[in-house]
C-alpha cells in the first residue's frame, strides 16, 4: 500500500504563493487608494492641504484662523503661524519637489514665499535633499502669509507621489513582488526536477525498468538526475545479466538431472532408485523455482485483459482435481478485468492456494471488488504466521516453518514469486492477515481495468 507523503516543497511552494497574493492585493489596495486620492483632488495630498489652508487663511478671522489650524493639525501634520522666516541652515536641505508642488497649486506666489526644509546633507548648486522621502525627519513647509507672518506646515509621513506618481512604499513592493515570483518560479521548477528523480526512483523499485527522466533544473539536479538514470540503467543490466546466467545454469543442470534419471534405470535397488529419483525431482523444482523467481523479476514486455473470476475459478478447480478441499465464493458481481499476464497470474495464485493446502486442511478463496481494485482472499486453517515472519515469508528461500524438510517446507521460493509477479509486474499489493478461524489470511490487490 503506496501512503500519500506531503512533501516539504509543495509546502513552501504554498505558503510562499499565498503570500504573493497577499502581497497583489496590499499593493492594489494601495494603487486605487492612490488612484482615488489624485481624483479626489486634495483628499490625502499634503501639498493640495498647504494649498486649501492658505487659501481659507485669508478669508477668515482672526479667530477662527486659531480654530483652524487646531482642527486640522493631527500626529502626521501639524500646521502653525509665526512671524519668524525660514533661515537657510547648513544643517538644512531644500526639498525642491515639494516646494514646486506647492508653489504649482499657489499660482500667484513668488517662488521665494515657498520654502520647504528637511535636516539633511546638501547637494548641488540649489542645496536640494536627495532620498528625503526615506528620510525619518520631518519636512518643514513655509508658506508667506503676508507681511512678517509665514504658515509652518511639519509634515511626517507620505508627501506626495515619488516615483512615476505612486510613492516609494509601492515601488518597494513590487521589487518584493518580483523577488517573491522569482522564487516561486525556482521553487517550482526544482521541486518537479527531484519529483521527476522520485518517481523514476519508484518505479524502478516497482518494476526493475529504467524510467527515461528529463534533465531539467539546476546543475546540481540535472547531475543528480543523469547519475540517478545510469544507475538505473547499471543495475537493469546487472539484473538481465544475472537472469541470463541463471537461466543458462538452470538449462545446464537440468540436462544433467535428465542424464542421471537415465541411468537410474540400470540400478537394481528399488528402494535406491526411488530414493535418488525423489532427491532429482526436488533437484529439478528448485532449478525451476530459482529460474521462475528470475524471471518474473523483470516487467512485463505484453499485457492482455484477464478475467480474474474465471482465472480463479480455474486455479481452484485444479486445486480440488488434485485433492484439495478449496471453496469459492464471489462477493460481488463481475466481471472483474485487470490487465497483466495471464499465465503468470495463474501461477501466483496457485502457489498461495498450494501453500494454504500445505499448512491448512482446507482453502477458503473470495473473489471481490473493492474500489478501483479487485481483491483475491485466501484463507487457510493452518497455524497461521507470526506478525514477525509475515514479511519475511515473501524473501527466496524462506519457510515459515522452523523444519528444513522440503517435503513440507517446500522450496521457499513459492511465494517469492508470487509477490514478484503480483507486485513488480501488475502493481498490486500482496499481504497477510489472521484470517478468522485462526490460521493465515492473504490478501491480493490488483488495480480493475475497464475491456
Amino acid at each position: 500500500m503506496k501512503v500519500r507523503r506531503i512533501r516539504l516543497w509543495r509546502l513552501f511552494f504554498w505558503i510562499a504563493a499565498i503570500a504573493l497574493v497577499l502581497e497583489i492585493l496590499g499593493l492594489t489596495s494601495t494603487f486605487i487608494e492612490m488612484r482615488r486620492q489624485r481624483v479626489g483632488g486634495a483628499a490625502g495630498l499634503v501639498p493640495d492641504q498647504i494649498a486649501a489652508v492658505v487659501h481659507l487663511w485669508r478669508s477668515l478671522g482672526e479667530t477662527q484662523r486659531k480654530d483652524v489650524l487646531t482642527a486640522i493639525s493631527g500626529a502626521g501634520l501639524s500646521y502653525r503661524v509665526t512671524p519668524e522666516a525660514p533661515v537657510d541652515s547648513s544643517k538644512d536641505a531644500h526639498v525642491r519637489e515639494v516646494e514646486d508642488a506647492v508653489r504649482k497649486r499657489l499660482v500667484n506666489e513668488a517662488p521665494s514665499d515657498v520654502v520647504a526644509l528637511i535636516q539633511a546633507r546638501r547637494f548641488g548648486r540649489d542645496n536640494r535633499a536627495v532620498n528625503w522621502a526615506l528620510s525619518t525627519e520631518p519636512v518643514r513647509v513655509y508658506v508667506r502669509l503676508g507681511a512678517g507672518e509665514w504658515l509652518v506646515a511639519e509634515v511626517r509621513g507620505d508627501l506626495l507621489p515619488r516615483f512615476f506618481g505612486l510613492p516609494t512604499g509601492f515601488w518597494l513592493g513590487i521589487v518584493g513582488l518580483l523577488l517573491t515570483g522569482g522564487v516561486l518560479v525556482v521553487i517550482l521548477r526544482e521541486g518537479r526536477a527531484i519529483e521527476r528523480i522520485a518517481h523514476s526512483v519508484e518505479t524502478f523499485a516497482a518494476t526493475g525498468a529504467p524510467e527515461p527522466i528529463p534533465i531539467r533544473g539546476s546543475p546540481e539536479i540535472a547531475g543528480l538526475a543523469k547519475r540517478t538514470l545510469r544507475m538505473e540503467e547499471q543495475m537493469a543490466m546487472l539484473l538481465n545479466e544475472r537472469n541470463v546466467m541463471l537461466g543458462a545454469i538452470a538449462h545446464d543442470i537440468k540436462t544433467y538431472v535428465q542424464r542421471l534419471k537415465l541411468r537410474l534405470d540400470v540400478l537394481e535397488d528399488p528402494t535406491q532408485i526411488e530414493k535418488a529419483m525423489h532427491d532429482l525431482d526436488a533437484m529439478d523444482k528448485l532449478v525451476e523455482d530459482a529460474l521462475l523467481v528470475a524471471v518474473h523479476a523483470n516487467p512485463l514486455k505484453t499485457r492482455e485483459a484477464v478475467e480474474l473470476f474465471a482465472l480463479v475459478a480455474d486455479e481452484v478447480e485444479v486445486a480440488r482435481m488434485t485433492g484439495g478441499p478449496v471453496t469459492l465464493n464471489q462477493e460481488h458481481l463481475g466481471p472483474f478485468f485487470v490487465g497483466g499476464d495471464r499465465a503468470a497470474l495463474s501461477r501466483a495464485l496457485s502457489n498461495i492456494i498450494g501453500n494454504a493446502l500445505r499448512y491448512g486442511s482446507a482453502a477458503h478463496v473470495t473473489v471481490r471488488s473493492q474500489g478501483p481494485a479487485a481483491e483475491i482472499i485466501v484463507d487457510d486453517d493452518g497455524p497461521g504466521i507470526p506478525l514477525s515472519q509475515r514479511e519475511a515469508v515473501f524473501r527466496a528461500f524462506h519457510r515459515a516453518e522452523s523444519s528444513r524438510n522440503r517435503s513440507t517446507g517446500g522450496t521457499g521460493l513459492g511465494l517469492a514469486i508470487a509477490h514478484s509477479i503480483i507486485e513488480r509486474q501488475h502493481q498490486g499489493a500482496i499481504e497477510i492477515d489472521s484470517a478468522p478461524g485462526g490460521g493465515a489470511r492473504f490478501k491480493i490487490r490488483l488495480p480493475r481495468i475497464n475491456a
